[in-house]
């Protein structure tokens, strides 16, 4: 089916193939960034780029994943990729609970 501009129009069975694909990728890229900050520590930029994100993207599973307590951000420096003072962020549980330990005293 075409649209008026030549394009194809979304019906019902695209648009739920979208959604589907959309919460799919969503999980598999959350998978991703926990997977790699719990072996690297960078910065959210540094880790988008590594793993092919689209940092917007990545800021908002970075939120998700703190509310839940499963990333912190371990120290504040200058990003590799930007240059710009950035927070460095991890998903290492030993790590998370030595600065949460930390920040208690």
């Amino acid at each position: 089916m075409k649209n008026k501009k030549g394009g194809h129009a979304m019906t019902a069975n695209t648009l739920e193939g979208f959604r589907q694909n959309k919460y799919t990728n969503f999980e598999a890229e959350i998978q991703a960034i926990r997977q790699y900050l719990k072996d690297h520590n960078v910065t959210a930029t540094m880790c988008a780029v590594a793993l092919d994100i689209y940092r917007p993207n990545l800021c908002r599973h970075k939120a998700t994943l703190e509310k839940a307590g499963l990333l912190i951000e371990t120290h504040k420096a200058a990003c590799k990729e930007t240059g710009w003072p950035a927070n460095y962020l991890t998903t290492n549980p030993e790590l998370i609970k030595e600065l949460k330990k930390g920040e208690k005293k």
